[in-house]
């Protein structure tokens, strides 16, 4: 008899157990509101190591603009056993995007006013923005099907944590896909006027990621550093070089260290790391703390007492503060 290893059967159990509340999700199948005036398409795609997928909505304004979001349609599929970059992984979730909008669209027979396509991947925008032929052939056959196929809609580019199909590549629990408002209704901002829209600008570089030996990716904000890499030893690498890098540039030439990386240059690195990723998660609670030095009462962290360390990294206070225990155990 084979047994399975702990760890998997610890997953299949959960699993096991939370499979019934799949009997309490009930699916809306009118996806279009009454009297309706406008009426859009929104899709959303995102990847992962193991799966990637994508989901369009019906976004329908009526006569009195009163705008309701509904899930149509999603699909996904399993990572290739080999091994893909991230941003590659992330160019197959359009391409499985794009397929899924063609057929969808054809399917509708209605006429459409807007259709838009969202990535949180910056890379991907600027492979579609650019001519197919300018990459390499991996990714210039799926750049030339997504633009011959979304040819009649609009790619933006969407944060992570409002990202729908983030659940698709991640995966769910049953019960709580129940509930989930981002799954079954769309990003919260999707039902309110354009202008409260995620907005971001990108430039097409001259070289840019699988056209040389130069790789230069235009990145516009902090989240867009983080996505680069898919591990953590990587990037705090690479910032440790760009640190040094600037370093030296604003050192005489005399003073340039030539030296490896040192321990104090990867834990600059990392601490760089945690305030962007703080940055991105907790940017409400770091702004009031700067401000008015304590969060709100409606923040998650308000009974965990954080401050700001004189790093600038967000950490939580409590009971341990009396302990004999190392400051970095005390303030997690």
């Amino acid at each position: 008899m084979i047994f399975l290893p702990t760890y998997l059967q610890q997953e299949w159990n959960q699993l096991h157990q939370t499979i019934p509340n799949l009997s309490q999700i009930k699916i809306n199948r009118k996806v279009i509101c009454t009297n309706a005036t406008n009426i859009q398409i929104h899709g959303f795609c995102d990847s992962s190591e193991r799966a990637y997928g994508a989901c369009l909505y019906i976004r329908s304004t009526n006569d009195k603009k009163k705008t309701s979001c509904e899930l149509l349609c999603a699909t996904s599929k399993v990572a290739p056993l080999k091994q893909l970059t991230i941003p590659r992984l992330e160019l197959c979730a359009a391409t499985l995007l794009s397929k899924l909008y063609k057929k969808v669209t054809h399917a509708l027979n209605m006429p459409i006013n807007e259709s838009y396509l969202w990535t949180d991947s910056s890379i991907v925008l600027i492979w579609i923005q650019g001519p197919s032929n300018k990459w390499k052939t991996f990714v210039s056959n799926r750049i030339t099907t997504i633009q011959e196929e979304t040819s009649t809609a609009t790619w933006r580019h969407v944060p992570s944590q409002s990202n729908p199909a983030d659940l698709i590549s991640r995966g769910i629990d049953p019960s709580t896909l129940a509930t989930s408002t981002l799954w079954w209704k769309g990003p919260q901002w999707l039902s309110q006027e354009p202008s409260c829209w995620p907005t971001a600008e990108f430039k097409t570089p001259t070289k840019t990621l699988e056209t040389g030996k130069v790789h230069v990716a235009c990145l516009q904000t902090p989240e867009d550093i983080i996505q680069g890499f898919s591990k953590l030893y990587r990037l705090i690498r690479v910032i440790a070089y760009c640190r040094r890098f600037i370093n030296n540039c604003r050192q005489q030439s005399a003073n340039r260290q030539l030296t490896a990386l040192t321990t104090q240059d990867l834990d600059q690195a990392l601490i760089c790391c945690v305030r962007i990723v703080q940055q991105i998660s907790y940017e409400q609670e770091i702004k009031d703390l700067l401000e008015c030095q304590e969060v709100s009462t409606t923040s998650s962290l308000k009974t965990l007492h954080p401050f700001i360390d004189d790093k600038g990294i967000l950490r939580v206070g409590g009971r341990l503060q009396q302990s004999t225990l190392p400051y970095h155990v005390i303030h997690k």
